[in-house]
């Protein structure tokens, strides 16, 4: 079976565990916060996917750096995940746990791509015109800085994109300008 189909049957039990609960938003920002370190620490998420390193070492690994940080109903999940031998898939779980729990809440999520950091005016403009655009009421906008965009920007949303970047305008003009009808063997 496929890391994603493993990872999406766990992302949607622990969300419906948490949601039981009334949990849901407390495990959604434990699995924010596992996804950070993940991101920010590259030898935790090889050490998690290493089949070398034994399972119970792994859990004593997570156990110290999550026990006194996340809920109980993470840690438990962690311990069922590693008792199982499938820790290797926690990176993907906390993914699609979160694209899961946007889905559930109704936020609709979206990129933007500019050459400079979004002021607070901007990125709540970016947000009313997807909101326009999908008739979301809820907009999660992640922001990535581009240099080589030159001016404007390129904004992906419900899996189309727009692209009002100056490369990209400067791209469609070098396509057009290789199909000149004026020229003879072009």
């Amino acid at each position: 079976m496929s890391d994603f189909r493993v990872a999406s049957r766990y992302a949607k039990s622990l969300i419906s565990l948490a949601e039981s609960q009334g949990m849901l938003e407390v495990v959604h920002e434990d699995m924010q916060l596992f996804s950070q370190i993940c991101e920010s620490n590259r030898d935790f998420t090889l050490m998690l996917k290493n089949p070398i390193i034994n399972h119970h070492k792994k859990l004593s690994i997570l156990k110290g750096i999550f026990e006194n940080r996340v809920n109980t109903i993470t840690m438990s999940f962690f311990e069922i995940i590693t008792r199982k031998n499938r820790e290797n898939v926690l990176v993907s779980i906390a993914t699609v746990f979160h694209a899961q729990y946007n889905q559930f809440k109704g936020i609709e999520m979206a990129k933007v791509s500019t050459m400079f950091t979004l002021d607070e005016p901007l990125r709540d403009q970016f947000k009313k015109i997807i909101k326009e655009a999908t008739g979301k009421h809820n907009v999660e906008l992640a922001e990535e800085v581009d240099k080589e965009l030159i001016g404007g920007y390129i904004l992906k949303v419900e899996g189309q994109q727009v692209d009002e970047s100056l490369k990209g305008k400067i791209k469609e003009l070098k396509l057009k300008f290789l199909h000149n009808p004026y020229i003879k063997g072009f």
